[in-house]
């Protein structure tokens, strides 16, 4: 992953670094990793100002862009990134067991027979 600091992403992008501070600001590119002057940006960011140019050329005015990027941010957070909480059983050094939460709550008594079981092989083999 490439970084750029915001003279090189304003070189690259054809932006002035007004711009881009405001863009941020105004939330149509995320805030650069870090802080002040250690601040730097990716090719993520210099694929959004991209979009942003094209945008612009099709004759797209700004407000039309940010009500573009709240809508891109407005995707709830269980469509956003999917939760697959999970519960590990330690069978032996190096080897584990997980399960989905939701299977260990209706079959929690079939998976502790089979972490018992695959426990009991794991020890006849190491003897």
């Amino acid at each position: 992953m490439k970084k750029y600091t915001i003279y090189q992403l304003s070189e690259k992008s054809g932006y002035s670094l007004r711009t881009i501070r405001y863009y941020v600001q105004e939330g149509l590119i995320e805030p650069p990793a870090g802080r002040g002057r250690g601040g730097f940006y990716f090719d993520s960011h210099l694929d959004k100002l991209k979009e942003i140019r094209a945008l612009q050329e099709k004759g797209t005015r700004i407000a039309a862009i940010k009500s573009l990027a709240a809508a891109e941010k407005a995707v709830p957070m269980e469509e956003a990134i999917p939760r697959n909480v999970r519960v590990g059983y330690l069978i032996a050094p190096g080897v584990e067991l997980q399960v989905d939460r939701e299977r260990e709550e209706t079959d929690g008594a079939a998976i502790r027979r089979i972490v018992r079981a695959a426990r009991l092989m794991l020890n006849k083999k190491e003897e």
